[in-house]
């Protein structure tokens, strides 16, 4: 593999991608065009996605659709888990078949399609040829009022968003080859995820209204239409650009490497025991036992299971298949470690709606309560400040004196922000049972004392969730980019699916998700953020302790 350019991020594992094989014979006004059209296309495709999955556990719950809380969590914990995980599937398929531009359309499709059930569904016209059994049961997801139709459309987009996630900011970092400006993408990719979803909080909210009256309007209806319309956009603006891409040709993937690489390591590791056995049994010959048995001991401490395989080595598989088996394995590490920050990353989707709709809310000039959702513009804000201000100051200082932030050293800082951000939501929900009432369900704590936990999470995605995106690309080979991404959003696809079990845990009642003042237990909801905050916290000092036992590296 070739040897990373000196203005490269240090990874935290030492085996680096290789440089694209496409030859580059574009304009510069091209390439920037290119890239610009896909920022645009994921600002609008932000928008659409987070028009849904912003409000969602707020619109099944506060909606004639009348969810169950702890039902509602449960359907935004599976669309958030079903798209991460699904980005696995469609890296394979584009790393080795298709290529990303084509799985990105395909994507698309899915995605379009999708939404346009969502449509149909919040329809007060339409809504009852889709949904026509209406129960009052709230034992499980399915057994709610359109349940099976709803968590249906759910997994569908959920599949389209993975297939678009997956390889929308790999293809754009592809569009640029000089690796400083490559890490500079990720930066301008999630400020552009970020305007989506600034835009998408502070319109759709507004236009479906999501006041506890609004169980007979089409309001809902307006805002999916006006989300679809904004797919369309990104959609459109991505096909635009396709002249102006470099396409890389689809690569021989990490994942058929695998089985090949091991078999051919245990075959290898065999056979150079074997021989070492028989070394030994030349006792007699001096040379042989102070000569060779001190290279074979040498070779011993240098060489990891999966170096065995190297034809260099004696093995059967290239040594650029090994290096990639073992920046697969290595990243899994990495990504496993992000479980428990992605946890907590979303609280501010999932917990932090529900925990600010119990407290008192700001009012708009028309006496209209103002939508529960705005209160996570907090994070969306402060991300992009931060970034912007990292960029121009910060990043520039460091430039000048030939120092950098190592992606470990972002990484660290922003678990250590997160766990922070969980200390704070515990100690604002202490507050807001304090300021509880007997005969009043929410709080007399203002919802504004959220905005400190949702800025200090803020901060924390600055470097904790860009940090992962770069470590994903960097350190990957051509044949695993997206695989590698894909990686990065499995992590968050398990996390989901993992915090809803603990989430489940600390119900305050037996069936639901509840911060109601008519139903208190004091340490419920406050032990749940502490706990996560310790979690962070072990996760760091054990990510510590495999950066020293060389699993990682600067």
């Amino acid at each position: 593999m070739d040897e990373p350019n000196s203005e490269e991020s240090t990874a935290l594992i030492t085996d680096h991608g290789v440089p694209l094989a496409v030859r580059d014979n574009r304009s510069l006004n091209a390439k920037r065009l290119a890239s610009y059209l896909i920022l645009a296309s994921t600002v609008c495709e932000r928008l659409a996605f987070y028009s849904l999955a912003i409000n969602l556990v707020v619109t099944l719950k506060y909606t004639e659709l009348n969810w169950n809380p702890s039902n509602s969590a449960t359907a935004s914990f599976i669309f958030f888990g079903t798209s991460y995980i699904s980005t696995l599937i469609f890296a394979v398929i584009s790393d080795a078949k298709l290529g990303r531009a084509k799985t990105i359309i395909i994507g698309f499709f899915l995605y379009f399609s999708s939404y346009i059930m969502i449509i149909l569904i919040a329809n007060t016209k339409t809504h009852a040829s889709i949904c026509p059994n209406t129960t009052d049961s709230h034992s499980s997801i399915i057994s709610e009022h359109c349940g099976p139709q709803i968590v249906g459309t759910l997994i569908s987009m959920a599949i389209g968003v993975g297939a678009v996630q997956a390889n929308m900011a790999v293809f754009g970092a592809e569009q640029i080859h000089e690796s400083k400006v490559t890490s500079r993408y990720f930066d301008k990719y999630y400020i552009a995820v970020n305007i989506g979803a600034i835009i998408a909080t502070l319109s759709i909210p507004v236009v479906q209204t999501d006041a506890d009256s609004q169980t007979n309007s089409n309001n809902y209806f307006y805002g999916y239409l006006l989300a679809i319309f904004m797919l369309s956009v990104a959609f459109a603006l991505f096909i635009i650009g396709f002249r102006y891409y470099i396409h890389t040709p689809p690569q021989d993937t990490v994942i058929a490497q695998c089985i090949p690489v091991v078999i051919s390591a245990w075959q290898a590791w065999r056979k150079y025991h074997k021989n070492k056995l028989v070394v030994h049994r030349y006792n007699g010959d001096t040379m042989s036992r102070n000569g060779q048995e001190r290279v074979i001991a040498n070779e011993d401490e240098t060489l990891s299971f999966l170096d065995y395989a190297k034809a260099t080595n004696n093995g059967k598989s290239l040594d650029r298949h090994v290096n990639n088996v073992k920046i697969l394995n290595r990243s899994i590490i990495v990504f496993l470690l992000l479980i428990p920050y992605w946890i907590i990353y979303y609280q501010v989707q999932i917990t932090f709606p529900l925990q600010g709709k119990q407290m008192k809310m700001a009012f708009l000039n028309n006496e209209k309560p103002m939508p529960i959702t705005w209160m996570s513009l907090g994070d969306s804000v402060t991300i992009i400040i931060s970034i912007t201000i990292l960029n121009t100051v910060v990043y520039k200082f460091f430039d000048t004196h030939n120092r950098q932030l190592t992606i470990k050293i972002k990484l660290i800082i922003g678990m250590v922000l997160a766990s922070l951000a969980m200390c704070i939501t515990g100690i604002v929900e202490m507050d807001r049972q304090k300021y509880c009432t007997e005969e009043k369900d929410d709080s007399n704590l203002s919802i504004y004392f959220q905005l400190p936990q949702t800025i200090c999470m803020g901060l924390s995605e600055v470097f904790a969730t860009v940090a992962s995106l770069e470590f994903a690309y960097v350190v990957a080979p051509r044949s695993a980019q997206s695989l590698l991404m894909s990686l990065q959003f499995c992590s968050l696809g398990l996390a989901s699916f993992i915090g809803k079990g603990y989430l489940s845990i600390y119900s305050t009642t037996s069936s639901s998700v509840d911060f109601s003042c008519l139903s208190l237990n004091q340490w419920t909801f406050s032990a749940y953020f502490f706990i996560l905050a310790v979690l962070q916290k072990k996760t760091i000092q054990y990510r510590e302790s495999l950066s020293n036992s060389s699993v990682v590296t600067k």
